[in-house]
């Protein structure tokens, strides 16, 4: 017999114990929200131990999960203030290079700064946290061949950066942010089911290397739908496209270059390289079409009949990374 919790026999309990803030943008939480959002993450940037202080006590070359946190600090509060000098967020690290100053900074930038510059600090100390060089590293086994330790190395590569994701996106949902963190950057938050079995495992299937165009792509689409204005959302529906173009033309042919998506579709299909069955090409069909015409009508590519709305980059996106989830599904 399984013990329910009161919460669980209870929907409207439910409701009151875990509001529902709808979807919002980090300006709008209180000072005690941006504060209970970091005492749920302060362990992933200050790992709390007096006998390590700093980098007199093995600090940057130590393998120490610990010590790798307050470096990628480091490192993500020096790239802020190199990449907006005029800025110059940092102020304390500015005037002294220490990673005191740099922990100092990282939480006032965390607790005053607008949402644009904390999204920024979290961007750059998550991508620190990718394949950073301070992880280790992972040798391949005797008798494996290329392709697998390559994607076992890639997994390897991201372990740190994951776990920092998951903990941050699970945080974030309590508080309705509206965005979530992917191996692509922060993209658009959609509900938990599309975002768990869409969004997250097509991203990570596409973490290796050869899908980096598609990736560079895919992550402006994200970026320019992050700006939230008319042009943001054409240059994103164009983006987004583009993405399945270089996708299938990677498929087909090996590399981008050449090919439109409705011929490369019928080309990968004729190869047995994605699925064919009579349902498989009608939904291929039917978003082919659906993405040729906004990309006609909304998309920088093309002179536009008028500009994307929010809407329609929404749908843009989420229909591409339904396509990818279906092709890769098939060549697993």
């Amino acid at each position: 017999m399984a013990f329910k919790l009161w919460s669980e026999l209870n929907s409207e309990s439910r409701q009151n114990l875990r509001p529902d803030f709808g979807l919002r943008e980090w300006s709008q939480l209180s000072d005690d929200e941006k504060h209970k959002i970091w005492k749920y993450l302060e362990t992933h940037f200050f790992y709390k131990d007096s006998s390590r202080r700093g980098p007199e006590y093995g600090f940057f070359g130590d393998h120490d999960e610990k010590n790798h946190r307050q470096e990628r600090v480091l490192f993500a509060i020096h790239y802020l203030n190199d990449l907006y000098k005029a800025k110059s967020y940092a102020e304390a690290y500015l005037e002294s290079k220490d990673v005191s100053t740099a922990c100092a900074d990282f939480f006032t930038i965390f607790m005053k700064q607008d949402g644009e510059v904390v999204l920024e600090l979290i961007s750059l100390y998550a991508k620190v946290a990718i394949n950073s060089g301070n992880w280790g590293y992972i040798y391949k086994d005797k008798d494996e061949d290329d392709d697998t330790y390559q994607q076992r190395k890639i997994e390897w590569n991201f372990k740190p950066f994951d776990a920092f994701a998951e903990d941050i996106n699970e945080v974030f949902s309590h508080f309705g942010i509206n965005v979530i963190l992917t191996r692509l950057g922060f993209v658009p938050r959609q509900e938990e089911k599309i975002i768990n079995e869409i969004f997250s495992p097509v991203i990570k299937s596409l973490s290796h290397p050869k899908w980096k165009e598609v990736n560079q792509l895919l992550a402006d689409a994200f970026s320019e739908y992050q700006k939230n204005n008319d042009t943001g959302f054409s240059n994103c529906v164009t983006n987004a496209v583009a993405s399945v173009q270089a996708f299938l033309q990677i498929l087909v042919n090996g590399s981008t270059g050449s090919g439109d998506i409705s011929k490369l579709i019928v080309q990968a299909q004729n190869k047995n390289i994605v699925p064919a069955d009579s349902f498989t090409k009608e939904i291929f069909s039917k978003i082919e079409a659906i993405l040729a015409r906004e990309r006609q009508e909304t998309g920088v590519a093309h002179p536009k009949k008028e500009y994307a709305t929010e809407r329609n980059a929404r749908l843009v996106l989420n229909l591409c990374l339904v396509f990818f989830q279906h092709c890769i599904g098939s060549l697993r």
